[in-house]
Formats: structure tokens, C-alpha cells, sequence
């Protein structure tokens, strides 16, 4: 949100998985662009939730999206749509978006069969509740992918 660099810096500002652990949305954007020399490239690809644009989630959804948010510790998540409503607003430029989720969604499947191996309960068991708590509740990200809630998102853009 406050990056220790000069404006203009970088060629390229790669950012995976980590728009949505953020809390201003619109501020972590406008941090990316700050520090990308004029014609440099933003990759953003990040958890969001489906498209609200022609129907707002639903009281299931948001319920869905809370627990979500509770285990991995996440301020909120916001569609593809909503991130490239804010990338025009900072003047990104050549914007291209695309949907992940298909192809990330099996992902999920894998974690959760790899966490049921007896060496990986085990490592569970020792690891903590909060550790166990997230294995746990890898099922909600499984869901939330099954049922359209859950997108994985690509933003691209140049400055």
C-alpha cells in the first residue's frame, strides 16, 4: 500500500495473489501505476468474487464470501470488472482482463486430496490451530469456485 520505491521504478509490477489481501483496492492499484516507468506493464492476478454487474450477490453469497474471508484473513475481495473499472480510473492504458477460473479451479481439489495423506495430518496436527483451521476450510474455496462465486482473475495493463 506504501511501497518503498521511487515513482517510475520498474518496467513490469507482477502481482500474484495478493490484491486480495488488500484493504483499498484503489489504493493498491494507484501504488502499482506510481511505481511503473511510463510504458511499463501491471500484472495483476488475484481471488475475486463473480461479476455483479447485471445481478448483486446474494445474502448466501455474501455469507459464503465472510467465512471466506474470516480463515484467510482477507478485508474483502471485489469482481474483475470492479478491478478494471479502477485500472481505467488511474489511467492504466491497453487494458486486457481475462478469467482464470476454469483452469484453477482443480487446484483446489489437489490441496485437499494432498491434505489427506497420513504425513500431511500429521504435519496438520502439529502445525496449530489456525493451520487446521485453513485446511479446513479449503472445501469453501472448492465451493465457491463450483458455484461461480469464487473467479480467478488476470488485469493487464501498460502506463
Amino acid at each position: 500500500m506504501n511501497m518503498p520505491f521511487a515513482d517510475q521504478s520498474f518496467d513490469l509490477v507482477w502481482s500474484l495473489e495478493s490484491g486480495e489481501h488488500m484493504p483499498d483496492k484503489a489504493k493498491f492499484l494507484q501504488e502499482c501505476y506510481r511505481v511503473l516507468k511510463p510504458g511499463g506493464v501491471l500484472l495483476l492476478v488475484t481471488w475475486c468474487h463473480r461479476s455483479t454487474e447485471t445481478q448483486p450477490l446474494t445474502p448466501s453469497e455474501r455469507d459464503h464470501l465472510e467465512r471466506i474471508y474470516r480463515v484467510y484473513r482477507l478485508p474483502y475481495v471485489i469482481s474483475l470488472p470492479q478491478y478494471e473499472a479502477i485500472a481505467h480510473s488511474i489511467g492504466l492504458q491497453q487494458i486486457r482482463t481475462d478469467d482464470w477460473s476454469t483452469a484453477v479451479a482443480p487446484f483446489w481439489d489437489t490441496v485437499i486430496d494432498s491434505a489427506l495423506t497420513p504425513g500431511a495430518i500429521v504435519g496438520l496436527l502439529r502445525s496449530g490451530w489456525t493451520t487446521i483451521q485453513a485446511a479446513l476450510s479449503l472445501g469453501l474455496m472448492r465451493q465457491g469456485y463450483q458455484r461461480g462465486l469464487i473467479r480467478f482473475g488476470l488485469l493487464c495493463g501498460r502506463k
